[in-house]
């Protein structure tokens, strides 16, 4: 939507909604309550309230209401299948949450931006509307009414993005980007690798369930080492993935945004014919084998530097974060 609008933290929230914009289920009109009698609604409007004055968290003592999470589910709720509108609260929830910490830590460090650079930036996505065509005549407050925004919200995202990466100014010097740039081409250049796994999965799993689950997995890799058994027989007879049906093939994916990174970056080490040690995801135990690797695009760095800078800021936003969910006093009701 508009270009400059929250480098770091955006993702929080707008990732959501990416997730739940992807679905094509359309919400139905609820006739019958376009028929209840008025005071059925009345009564129904005030309970409404009541909810929407309900803290859901608690954040080193400042409260997110469950107000403030209908706000960002109401940008596209009605594009929700019902069975997935729960999980999808719980993300908003988590996403404010991250937001109360980092706008606390920049309170604490006092980081934030002065008025007059706010002013700047805002004037900036103000021009980013003016020479979008699919925007001509809209004000910066109207687009973002129109999705379920505001001007009071973008003030805020701009100001922990920019306070953010004023913290983390150590961290993107240009000398850091272009190393960072250098040791992971392969996230921008469109190197795709071709995988076959073996899955043995841990999820729901405790105690003697999840000593078997390693049990198993080591006796995998032990076969997969002595080499008696083709690959794509082992994953047929040992993985818990539906891939086993096809000799545990993946087919190929790029270094980011397909698999969790712990296997994306596990594979994307190996060389065409290599087989991984077991690597620990959120899915369970895993062994890799790379079967292909098809060569990505030439690439200069300059084109590529804002990218590159973004994605550190974020890696960095992402570990601060969790620092901060550790060290603060959360309380989800």
């Amino acid at each position: 939507m508009l270009k400059r609008r929250s480098k770091i933290v955006g993702f929080v929230l707008c990732g959501i909604a990416s997730i739940c914009l992807s679905s094509s289920v359309m919400a139905e009109e609820k006739k019958e309550e376009a028929a209840a009698p008025k005071q059925q609604q009345e009564t129904a409007e005030v309970k409404q309230e009541d909810v929407s004055k309900k803290v859901v968290a608690i954040i080193n003592g400042e409260n997110i209401t469950q107000a403030e999470v209908d706000r960002v589910l109401a940008r596209f709720k009605n594009q929700i299948p019902p069975d997935r509108i729960a999980s999808i609260e719980q993300q908003i929830l988590e996403g404010l949450v991250a937001q109360k910490l980092f706008l606390q830590f920049i309170k604490e460090k006092k980081l934030a931006i002065g008025d007059d650079v706010l002013k700047t930036e805002l004037d900036k996505v103000r021009e980013d509307i003016k020479l979008n065509p699919g925007l001509e005549g809209k004000s910066l407050e109207e687009v973002l009414e129109s999705h379920g925004s505001s001007i009071e919200d973008l003030k805020r995202d701009i100001t922990i993005s920019l306070s953010l990466e004023k913290f983390f100014a150590d961290e993107v010097n240009d000398e850091k980007i272009k190393g960072y740039f250098e040791q992971n081409k392969q996230i921008y250049d469109g190197t795709e690798v071709k995988a076959s796994h073996i899955l043995v999965d841990t999820r729901n799993k405790q105690g003697d369930e999840l000593t078997a689950a390693k049990t198993k997995i080591d006796k995998a890799k032990a076969e997969v080492a002595e080499g008696k058994k083709d690959f794509a027989k082992l994953a047929e007879e040992y993985s818990d993935c539906p891939s086993a049906k096809k000799g545990g093939d993946l087919g190929y994916f790029k270094r980011k945004g397909q698999m969790v990174e712990p296997f994306a970056a596990a594979a994307f080490a190996l060389k065409v014919g290599d087989v991984s040690d077991v690597v620990q995801t959120q899915f369970g135990y895993h062994i890799i084998k790379v079967t292909d690797i098809k060569k990505g695009e030439d690439i200069k760095f300059d084109d590529l530097k804002p990218e590159v800078k973004l994605d550190i800021l974020k890696q960095n936003a992402d570990t601060l974060l969790e620092r901060l969910k550790q060290q603060a006093k959360i309380e989800i009701k």
